[in-house]
């Protein structure tokens, strides 16, 4: 099955079992490569199954100049019915099929001769007859007219021709108004599909890459990988990506008539990446004479494009072709020209000395280290970290080698994805003494939190590294930032408080600007009830600043900071841009599971449901072990909530399956979340209670433990339902006096109503304060509680009709959701405060359901219901998928009448 051509296969399979709105030619356009040939397979196979008689003949590019040769190659099933023909048609179809000598027949005799012989052969099959003809850009002119003659007088008849052609060749059928169908390249989903599927152990960043540079055409996404392998099978780091012989073939075959000035040009330009003529200027000695590129635009390589003043290549593989066609020499001194050339421009110089050292220079490698951090700041992550890998490479000192190796390693870590090859990076590059040194204990550390779960090592191989830092260059400034930055999330993930002094106490050496991502992720994040409210002010500014930010490193981390405060909502657009940049794919990881923290209180469940699902799966195919935690835990409360309980186990189980043998303290605290949320939504108080516990202890919040501002409401609802009154104030006075409602909205809401639990004689006012806080209406799921809460408070004190209110309103809410243990205890509430509740429960369409369900109705495909709603496809299906379960149907086509019979109800 050809991926993501199923509009071409049902129009091919209609054309050559029935035709086509009477058409009997249809010729397929396209870029070479973009899968013409297979699309021909693929309706010579569906032809063959429906009894056609099928004849094939592939057009030569050195055969282009005989005579006739493609129509005597088409037309050999059919040489015996010659002697059925009248003169002159049968000498002359004897002279071109090559079984009798004499002059070639003009194109019209030529023509009426194999219009003859097509009609008198169908006779004689008793079929339908299908011609194929391949590459029809080659295909000799005799045969194109004689085949074009012929077939313009066979319409109606069992005869049709299906024929191939590069787009842009100029040829016959095409410019004889024959139907045409374009096969365009695959869209980016399907690129993807043909990758997983054909490589599925490829990694994300080069997937990613490869769909880039291969504009969804289906060979160069199919070759492009065998290109890596022969390139030792590791992520191509540069900018070009190797092409195998068939492409190179493809696309530079299109070069090799150019004059070598004009190659010579084009390499310029792709090395330095000048393709923006504005900034071709910059290097005049080096770019001069733009009549060198007329011969280029002439032959279709490269235009010009005068609203970007850009100087656009056809396809970004021809950038590739060009560097393919070079020599290493020739490279060399371009990059020598062009380092001459940006003498004005120290990071763009270094570059291109970098590329054109043949031997270790220490003044070049320390110019590549500083365009690395550069690079880094600028958030091009692939970019900083293989000029990272240069500059160890052109070290000649043995430690400078090893320092910037490890560097690299660990920006492979940080950012894309590459934290499987820390170990072989560092075991390939260390040497004597060099294995102590602060920036392999950063990789090393990094690799081992994130892969293995092993803080206890990774915390003191960087404790001890820090304390050996003397201050030298080797021991910068920025490393020292990035170990404080691991050390952190190493205390964090190990929710351990014995490891927290010594933590805090490195961290106390460099927090001296509180408005860095450092200090804010150490008060903000690390301990937010206790230094919360003090970085407010910073974080708040920080996360305002990240709406120009570039710098993936920076977004992530200032978000995570806010993210125990509520304040992701804020940076969505940021976040999201991580994710759509794609090259630093681990911190898209960690993107995808913030925008799930921000859907999980908003209520966009759904959509947490696609981010964490992907954000998984990256973590499983890269290796981010403990990353993932974070992934599961969001997931987790969703199926919480919905009543998932086999989800809830599996998750659960999990977590605490790399929690316990690794003392992950903060994981094990996840899974109680999950479970504890289960409890109160099944009214289990005492089980609520006891996993609430295990997170934070009633009526204290313990330093270096955030996440018990999750679960303010839960534990003290549960202590105040299983008995334990006394535990339930002391919580909730507890959560007040640490100034929880100073933080954010949400807490705000969820502790007040956490006193009017506490304090029922003062429930009525408390309730009502929750439900007024500002912005109240944002937080989904927490109100809803509220409602409900404050709606059982009512019917305890006997105001049943005010109970009734915020009954449904939580009702309804909790439906639009799909949370049915919620949805369950809602009812039974409302029964006893005396409502009808309907039998159709959870089983009627939220209105988001039902306006996916309209949609749909009206013919509507899920990629267009969710351009209209703002839906990605993926959360159509999951609505679509509720929708069919509750209306009890498992077509699309049944939607309008089930719709219409619960309007009838």
């Amino acid at each position: 099955m050809l991926v993501g051509r199923g509009v071409e296969i049902e129009l091919l399979t209609a054309f050559v079992t029935n035709g086509s709105d009477g058409d009997n030619v249809l010729v397929l356009t396209g870029e070479p490569g973009v899968g013409k040939t297979a699309l021909l397979n693929a309706a010579v196979e569906v032809a063959s199954w429906h009894g056609v008689r099928v004849v094939r003949a592939e057009a030569l590019e050195y055969e282009a100049e005989l005579h006739y040769v493609a129509l005597n190659q088409l037309l050999q099933p059919a040489i015996e019915s010659i002697d059925s023909l009248e003169e002159p048609h049968r000498s002359a179809m004897r002279v071109v099929m090559g079984s009798a000598a004499g002059t070639l027949p003009s194109q019209l005799v030529a023509g009426a001769a194999t219009l003859a012989l097509l009609r008198a052969w169908v006779r004689t099959v008793g079929a339908p007859v299908l011609l194929v003809v391949d590459d029809v850009q080659w295909l000799d002119l005799s045969s194109s007219m004689a085949l074009i003659y012929a077939l313009r007088r066979l319409t109606g008849t069992d005869i049709r021709l299906l024929a191939a052609v590069r787009a842009d060749a100029g040829d016959a059928f095409t410019r004889s108004g024959f139907r045409i169908l374009e096969v365009a390249p695959l869209d980016d989903h399907s690129a993807e599909e043909l990758l997983r599927s054909a490589f599925p152990a490829l990694p994300t960043p080069v997937r990613g890459r490869l769909r880039t540079d291969a504009r969804g055409n289906p060979l160069a996404l199919l070759e492009l990988p065998a290109a890596l392998e022969m390139r030792s099978g590791s992520v191509p780091v540069g900018e070009l990506l190797p092409l195998t012989r068939r492409l190179q073939q493809m696309f530079a075959g299109r070069l090799e008539h150019l004059p070598d000035r004009t190659r010579q040009q084009l390499l310029l330009i792709v090395l330095a990446g000048t393709e923006d003529r504005r900034t071709q200027g910059q290097v005049p000695a080096a770019l001069q004479g733009h009549s060198d590129l007329e011969p280029a635009e002439r032959a279709g390589i490269v235009h010009f494009d005068p609203r970007t003043s850009r100087l656009e290549f056809r396809h970004p593989l021809l950038r590739s072709a060009v560097v393919e066609l070079s020599t290493s020499e020739e490279r060399r001194t371009a990059h020598r020209i062009l380092a001459d050339a940006f003498a004005g421009s120290p990071q763009r110089r270094a570059w291109h000395l970098g590329q054109a050292a043949t031997e270790q220079d220490e003044d070049v490698a320390a110019s590549l280290e500083a365009v690395s951090q550069h690079m880094l700041r600028a958030g091009d992550s692939v970019r900083a970290t293989a000029t990272m890998v240069r500059a160890a490479e052109l070290s000649p000192d043995e430690s400078d080698r090893v320092r910037r190796t490890a560097r690299a390693a660990y920006l492979g870590s940080l950012l894309t994805g590459e934290v499987a090859d820390t170990g072989r990076l560092l075991r390939a590059a260390t040497g004597s003494g060099s294995g102590r040194s602060l920036e392999v204990a950063l990789a090393a550390s990094f690799q081992l939190l994130h892969t293995e779960g092993d803080v206890a090592t990774a915390s003191r191989l960087l404790l001890a590294a820090l304390r050996n830092t003397d201050g030298s260059h080797h021991d910068d400034s920025d490393t020292v930032v990035e170990a404080l930055h691991t050390l952190l999330y190493i205390g964090f993930y190990s929710g351990r408080q014995e490891l927290w002094p010594d933590i805090q106490a490195a961290l106390d050496t460099a927090l001296r600007d509180p408005s860095d991502t450092l200090s804010l992720l150490s008060g903000a994040f690390a301990d937010t009830v206790h230094a919360g409210a003090k970085a407010l002010p910073y974080l708040d500014a920080a996360l305002d600043d990240l709406r120009f930010a570039s710098d993936p490193v920076r977004i992530v981390r200032t978000a995570t900071a806010g993210a125990y405060l509520d304040r992701i909502g804020g940076v969505r657009e940021p976040l999201q841009r991580v994710i759509d940049d794609g090259g630093a794919v681990a911190r898209s990881i960690d993107a995808l599971f913030l925008l799930g923290n921000d859907d999980l209180f908003s209520g966009d469940w759904d959509h947490l449901i696609d981010v964490t699902t992907e954000g998984l799966r990256l973590c499983a195919e890269l290796g981010y072990s403990v990353t993932a935690g974070a992934g599961r835990l969001l997931r987790g409360l969703v199926a919480a909530a919905r009543g998932e309980d086999d989800l809830v186990e599996q998750l659960s189980e999990q977590l605490l399956m790399w929690a316990a043998p690794r003392n992950l303290v903060t994981l094990a605290h996840y899974a109680s979340h999950i479970r504890c949320v289960r409890a109160v939504g099944n009214s289990d108080f005492a089980d609520a209670y006891r996993h609430a516990v295990a997170i934070n202890p009633p009526g204290v919040f313990l330093p270096h433990n955030p996440h018990a501002v999750w679960l303010v409401l839960e534990l003290t609802e549960a202590a105040a339902r299983s008995g334990r009154v006394l535990d339930a104030q002391a919580h909730a006075r507890a959560a007040k006096a640490a100034g929880l409602e100073e933080l954010s909205p949400r807490l705000a809401m969820v502790t007040t109503a956490a006193l009017a639990l506490a304090h029922p004689e003062d429930g009525a006012a408390l309730f009502e304060q929750a439900l007024a806080v500002p912005g109240a209406q944002r937080w989904v799921f927490d109100r809803a509680r509220i409602e409900l809460l404050y709606g059982e408070h009512l019917r305890r004190v006997r105001a049943t009709t005010a109970a009734r209110l915020h009954l449904s309103t939580a009702a309804t809410i909790f439906t639009e959701l799909r949370a049915t243990p919620w949805i369950r205890r809602t009812q039974a509430e409302l029964r006893a405060a005396g409502e009808t509740v309907s039998s159709e429960g959870s089983d009627a369409l939220t209105a988001r359901e039902r306006s996916v369900a309209e949609l749909a109705a009206a013919g509507m495909t899920n990629k267009q219901i969710g351009e209209q709603l703002f839906l990605s496809a993926r959360t159509v299906s999951t609505h679509l998928h509720h929708v069919f379960h509750k209306l009890g149907i498992t077509r699309r086509g049944a939607l309008r009448d089930a719709l219409d019979r619960t309007a009838a109800r």
